[in-house]
């Protein structure tokens, strides 16, 4: 018995010591890292593109087949399920993603098992719950059977975002959307109702879990918890979490506004406006996902990130000019022309919120990866809070005299104030100073949007102005740049062609095998 024990203890030390020791990553250089980091940023860009194109076929396809009601009841469910995943996180997985060295497998285990856990008592909870509820409660329930699966891809998804391995990431995400809606319309059009809806989300779990794992270089991971490595994630976790939370309040904080003042036919208003608002927010969302964990790598190998925060700010405000030009002088046009008379002063918010998004997207995308891989999560969130309050505070005072515009012009402000936050904070911690990179730009997008928005009045079919405006506003911010600003301009078309030229032989060899 003493034997079998004492050979029980030694078999145990290699299976700790193999728990202790980080997960094996690739070493690379600094250009490498920062290479696959843009790379990574383009193909989560086209993903979303690609990915709303999917969701609206798909929504098109079921919007024929299902009723308002049922798409209503299923968006409740959906908010239900990812509010949960959002606080299962618990923004564990961003501390492991900033520290410098990889995690181990235990840290990666006490992740899975403290996520699992979380999610799965938030889907009892959500199902004892909705199944007294009615028709929308039972719904609610089966979507958040989804929550556990969605767990399960946690470890996976951190060391592919250390790698910044976006290539498997994007497509996987990609397959996701796209499992959803082959699911959802199959099922609706055999008879499954809002059910085949509410189960397409479920459905999109298992995919996206099961693909994430084949994907992962982490093979099988089991739970196992472990109070020392969960104390080391929480500090940092807790206050990025606090960001997103804080993000969250402000969008539900104007929507309650809005429908207070204005009642709910303004909050359709501003709804279908922040929808479209969202176009430049693929460009953003991509880059705020990859600059994180390229700076902690970068910040870990002891390089001087400075360069980065500025290259970061001067292309991303080049190709936001370039975005926000066309979408602001072609709304007043475009909006009613796809969607109707009735919907004109939705567009009424474009050009202002355009205004405060070509300078807040470059620079919190240049400072938020920055300072997260500092460990710097006050900054990020006092901007988000001071960004949310500004922009509730003025929808209050705005709506009444101005109306669905005052929103915009909230929205402009509230960028304003959040850069000049994290402006300070760069300037404090790295010494980045952003005015005289983002000048030049900004005031050639605002010309660009000037010139096509005079223009815009000039034809009275509102297609054919949409888009003549659309394409005028594009040629003026790109012969603009090219006068004042052609140094960025060209380096931001060479770094264009450069992707396009890792991205090109990848996919002609992978359609080929």
């Amino acid at each position: 018995m003493a034997e079998g024990g004492q050979r029980s203890g030694m078999a145990g030390a290699p299976e700790r010591a193999a728990a202790d020791a980080p997960v094996q990553e690739e070493t690379e250089s600094a250009s490498a890292i920062r290479r696959r980091g843009a790379t990574g940023a383009a193909l989560l860009t086209v993903r979303a593109a690609a990915a709303q194109a999917v969701a609206f076929a798909g929504t098109l396809v079921l919007a024929h087949q299902l009723a308002p009601s049922d798409f209503g009841i299923v968006a409740l469910g959906a908010t239900i399920v990812t509010t949960g995943n959002f606080l299962a996180d618990g923004g564990l997985g961003a501390a492991l993603v900033r520290q410098a060295s990889a995690p181990t497998a235990l840290e990666l285990r006490t992740l899975l098992a403290v996520q699992l856990t979380v999610a799965s008592a938030m889907a009892v909870v959500i199902v004892a719950i909705g199944l007294q509820a009615g028709e929308a409660g039972d719904v609610t329930a089966l979507m958040a059977a989804s929550l556990p699966l969605l767990a399960l891809r946690a470890p996976h998804a951190i060391a592919l975002e250390r790698a910044l391995e976006y290539r498997p990431i994007a497509s996987i995400e990609f397959t996701e959307s796209l499992t959803y809606y082959c699911w959802a319309i199959a099922t609706v059009w055999v008879g499954w109702g809002v059910w085949g809806l509410a189960s397409a989300t479920v459905a999109r779990a298992v995919a996206g879990s099961a693909l994430m794992n084949l994907a992962s270089p982490l093979g099988f991971v089991t739970p196992r918890y472990q109070r020392s490595s969960l104390r080391s994630m929480l500090a940092f976790g807790l206050g990025f979490q606090a960001v997103g939370i804080a993000a969250v309040a402000t969008a539900q904080g104007v929507n309650l506004v809005v429908a207070a003042a204005g009642g709910v036919q303004l909050l359709g208003y501003w709804s279908l406006a922040n929808r479209l608002l969202q176009v430049p927010f693929w460009l953003f969302q991509a880059l705020w996902r990859v600059s994180y964990p390229m700076m902690a790598r970068l910040r870990a190998m002891g390089e001087n990130t400075r360069p980065t925060v500025e290259r970061f700010a001067g292309i991303t405000a080049i190709a936001t000019g370039a975005i926000l030009a066309p979408l602001a002088a072609s709304a007043h046009d475009l909006v009613p022309a796809l969607f109707g008379h009735r919907w004109a002063p939705a567009a009424s918010p474009f050009p202002w919120a355009s205004a405060g998004l070509a300078i807040g997207g470059p620079i919190s995308v240049a400072a938020a990866g920055y300072l997260y891989a500092e460990r710097d999560v006050r900054t990020p969130l006092a901007a988000t809070a001071v960004n949310g309050a500004v922009w509730v505070a003025l929808t209050a005072v705005l709506i009444g005299p101005v109306g669905i515009a005052g929103v915009g012009v909230a929205w402009m402000c509230a960028s304003w104030t959040e850069s000049v936050v994290f402006t300070r904070a760069l300037r404090r911690r790295a010494g980045v100073r952003l005015a005289h990179i983002l000048l030049v730009p900004v005031a050639v997008g605002y010309g660009a949007f000037a010139i096509a928005y005079g223009l815009s009045r000039a034809f009275p079919d509102l297609v054919l102005g949409g888009v003549v405006t659309a394409c005028v506003a594009l040629a003026a911010y790109l012969l603009l740049s090219y006068a004042f600003n052609r140094a960025a301009l060209y380096d931001a078309a060479r770094r264009g062609r450069s992707l396009a030229g890792d991205l090109v032989p990848r996919v002609r060899r992978r359609a080929t095998a």
